[in-house]
């Protein structure tokens, strides 16, 4: 009787062993050869309802300046980051299409200026329009020897595409220039779901980490009409009140708060940058982590990308692990070794 209890025992051990071992097979465990990982608990990264992208820095115009006519450079006087005044002369060409014969060529020059004369009584008197007397200037303009380029405004020569002695073809660039009195805009791709809910006239804050990221006030100006043909993003074009310090080409990060109402308003996630895969458009793909470290695949709709990572609106919630380094080695339903949690 005491074997056969010895023996009862032992098969009870083994059966509760085989059970274990069964239910251990549902949850797999991360061996050496399973993917190293880092992932971050993502939390929201602004306001319910605020929208935040990031854009280029410049001014509002920011026209090239070309010579009419094909020609040789003599001289350019200006240099990028030269302040230069309405109508201070900037660069010299020496002609290439005026007439070979010089007697021909003062002739055309006189018939031009005379015609130029009479369309400006013309247009004075309400006769012709404006294009007419464009017109006129520009025909004088193409019998010269030399022509010229002057600044349309008070300005910074913002780039020099050319020097002297350099043959150029009409309208090439020569210089850039941006006008002071047209103001600092930032430029910022806006993803097609938040720019419909962006105004004219919505406040909004900017920020350089060149400048200490210390808050801009600024208010959106114009909301662009057609998405970018590759990306889907709307261009939103937000006016600095005191922008002395921005330069063009510097990169802002801007918060811009909607006026206007939405029934589905969601904080927006941070996450890093390289978490996000199968990026097109506004839409992409994060892996998360579960809390058996099995890592899923899951959709997430963004809003562009910041200094600090990739803006979700859609796919995550506060607390949600997702990998921050090694996604592309993950495959969907693959259990991961956690290198550190964040």
């Amino acid at each position: 009787m005491q074997k056969a209890a010895v023996l009862r025992l032992a098969l009870a051990g083994a059966l509760f062993a085989l059970a274990a071992c069964s239910g251990d097979a549902d949850a797999p465990s991360a061996t050496p050869d399973s993917p190293l990982v880092e992932v971050v608990s993502v939390q929201p990264s602004s306001a319910a309802g605020a929208v935040r992208a990031s854009g280029l820095v410049g001014y509002r115009r920011e026209p090239p300046l070309a010579f009419a006519a094909p020609g040789v450079v003599v001289s350019i006087n200006v240099d990028a980051g030269d302040l230069v005044r309405r109508g201070q002369r900037l660069a010299t060409l020496r002609r290439t299409s005026v007439g070979a014969n010089a007697d021909e060529a003062a002739l055309a020059r006189a018939n031009a200026e005379r015609d130029l004369a009479r369309a400006q009584e013309l247009f004075e008197r309400g006769f012709i329009s404006q294009a007419r007397l464009d017109e006129a200037r520009l025909a004088v303009e193409r019998t010269r020897d030399s022509s010229v380029i002057t600044a349309p405004a008070d300005g910074v020569i913002l780039r020099r595409t050319a020097e002297p002695s350099q043959t150029l073809n009409a309208g090439a660039p020569v210089l850039v220039l941006g006008e002071t009195r047209s103001g600092i805009v930032v430029r910022a791709p806006i993803a097609s779901a938040e720019a419909a809910r962006i105004r004219v006239g919505d406040a909004a804050q900017v920020r350089v980490a060149e400048l200490g990221n210390a808050a801009l006030s600024g208010r959106v100006t114009r909301v662009g009409a057609k998405g970018d043909t590759s990306t889907g993003a709307f261009e939103v074009e937000i006016e600095v009140a005191s922008a002395a310090q921005l330069r063009s080409g510097m990169v802002a990060q801007v918060d811009i708060t909607p006026a206007a109402p939405t029934t589905n308003q969601v904080a927006a996630m941070l996450v890093p940058t390289l978490s996000l895969l199968d990026a097109r458009a506004d839409q992409g793909v994060v892996f998360v982590v579960d809390e058996n470290s099995v890592a899923r695949r899951r959709a997430v709709r963004t809003a562009g990308v910041t200094q600090d990572g990739v803006i979700v609106l859609e796919g995550l919630a506060a607390g949600d692990r997702v990998i921050s380094a090694g996604a592309a080695y993950v495959r969907d339903g693959e259990t991961v070794r956690i290198a550190a949690d964040t």
